[in-house]
Formats: C-alpha cells, sequence, structure tokens
C-alpha cells in the first residue's frame, strides 16, 4: 500500500513510505533508534485527507547506517531538511512522537520559516530534563525486581551481547494504560547504537528552550496521554513553562503509546489541527 522508495540524501539511502493524497504530513518516529512502522497501520486512515510521508531515520528501520556510523541530533535535523528539499515542500507540517516530538522542536528552531504547523504526541520536553525526568519517572513505576534486572542488562546491550528486545520486555508494559494495548503494537527493531549515540547528544545537549522565540508564530498542539510516563502535569513544567504558547490536549485512559492506543482519538485531532 502506498509508495515505498529509497531517497539519497547527505550521502545516504533513506527509506520512505507515502500514502494518500492531499496536503503533506511527515511523520518523525520515536526512539531515538525506532522506525516508522511504529505509526501504522494506526493512523494511515488519515491518508483519506492528506499525503502521509513516513521515513526511517538513519540507522534505522530500512534506512542505510549512517557514514562511520555516527549519529547527532543535528545530523537528523539536517536529514530532514533535505528530505524537505527533495519533497519541494516550502513550509512542513509535522508529527513528531516521543524523541520525534523532539526532533520536531529541534528542526522547527532551526529552520522555523520551513515550518508551517508541528503536532507532537508522547512529548518529552524543551531541554536534557525532560529526557532525565522520563528517565526518572520510568524507573519509578518499575518494580526493585525489574531495576535491578534493567541494570543488569543494561552494560551487556551497549556492549553488544544482548539484544535491545530485552529491556523492552521489562519496559514496555509501562508504557501503555492498558495491557492489552501491548499485543496491538505492530512489531518493529530498534538500533542500540543509534539510540546510544543520539541519548548521548541529548543528554549533554539537548535545549530548545534558548530558541523559544525562534517558535512563536508556529502552531504547536500536543496530545499527551494523561497516564504518560511524562504527565500532562509534568508536561507543563518541562515544555509549556519554556515555550508557553504550545497548546496541550489530554488523551484519557492513554500512555506513551498514544498512537497504539487511542488511534481514533490522535487522528482526530490531527485531521483538526491541519485542516483549520
Amino acid at each position: 500500500m502506498g509508495e515505498e522508495r529509497y531517497i539519497t540524501v547527505r550521502n545516504e539511502k533513506i527509506y520512505a513510505k507515502i500514502i494518500g493524497k492531499g496536503e503533506p504530513l511527515i511523520f518523525l518516529h520515536g526512539g531515538p533508534g525506532g522506525e516508522h512502522r511504529f505509526f501504522l497501520p494506526h493512523l494511515q486512515d488519515l491518508s483519506q485527507y492528506f499525503t502521509l510521508i513516513f521515513y526511517d531515520q538513519r540507522g534505522c528501520g530500512q534506512s542505510e547506517n549512517a557514514i562511520n556510523e555516527e549519529y547527532t541530533m543535528d545530523g537528523e535535523v539536517e536529514t530532514l531538511e533535505a528530505l524537505r528539499q527533495f519533497f519541494k515542500i516550502d513550509k512542513l507540517n509535522l508529527i513528531g512522537e516521543s524523541w520525534g516530538s523532539m526532533l520536531a522542536l529541534l528542526y522547527a528552531a532551526k529552520y522555523p520559516n520551513h515550518v508551517n504547523k508541528l503536532f507532537m504526541t508522547a512529548a518529552v520536553g524543551a531541554t536534557k530534563d525532560g529526557y532525565f525526568r522520563f528517565e526518572k519517572e520510568l524507573l519509578n513505576r518499575l518494580t526493585k525486581d525489574e531495576r535491578i534486572r534493567l541494570e543488569e542488562l543494561s552494560p551487556k546491550v551497549d556492549r553488544g551481547e544482548v539484544d535491545v528486545a530485552e529491556i523492552f520486555k521489562i519496559i514496555d508494559p509501562y508504557y501503555v494504560y492498558s495491557p492489552e494495548s501491548l499485543t496491538k503494537k505492530t512489531k518493529t527493531q530498534s538500533n542500540a547504537r543509534v539510540n546510544e549515540w543520539i541519548g548521548k547528544d541529548i543528554t549533554e545537549n539537548y535545549d530548545v528552550s534558548k530558541d523559544a522565540n525562534k517558535l512563536s508564530n508556529i502552531p504547536i498542539l500536543v496530545a499527551q496521554g494523561d497516564q504518560d510516563i511524562i504527565t500532562p502535569e509534568i508536561l507543563e513544567q518541562v515544555l509549556v513553562n519554556y515555550i508557553p504558547h504550545i497548546e496541550v490536549r489530554e488523551i484519557n485512559n492513554c500512555g506513551h503509546w498514544s498512537v497504539v492506543e487511542q488511534p481514533e482519538q490522535l487522528q482526530a485531532m490531527i485531521k483538526d489541527f491541519f485542516q483549520n
């Protein structure tokens, strides 16, 4: 379904999937290190109203590894800008999920004149403090045994001795409000190296608060699950406090995986936001 293609930008092959017709929406997946399939089939009904452009970030999903396998936030921003130029879109409509919400903000701060509207869900924050807060809140939800197991696995994953899927087995149940939602998620891959490299960059350098004035003319809407690891209340502290014109709408009975748990509500919000 839809058109699948490899697009060479910045000397790297990026996998893209294009569905539907109408005004284009570009989707930014989470992770870091995830892939575009997380959005599908949950949001594909939007293709009745828009052209949906999904792509795998460098080293993710079906895209090529980055040159020298080095990954940075700015590298992802520049890949997105190169894709904008390839598709000949003057102003982007961006939909960012989790880490993708951070990438959307980074892009908008660097290229504000090339953003029309910005929609985020499962948002994390405007600075690295939100990223740290996410980790803290997640760890607080784990049992003592799960925290111990996580501490044992993490260095083994970093050394390539254990697949990152073993970590997801522990933390994934805490990303949803309803356990049955775990069965609805499309099976995806995760690149541990991308996660490690960009994660390190985030913890050292992520801060769009200093560029908040550049975002002031861009409509920004956040749809956040009421049971997200970053709850709407926490989001006020780590995001809205820095970018006051952001509108936050709460999704009831929903965790961090809003795309998976409440796709109908999310699609209605996206349709209304980009059509009005």
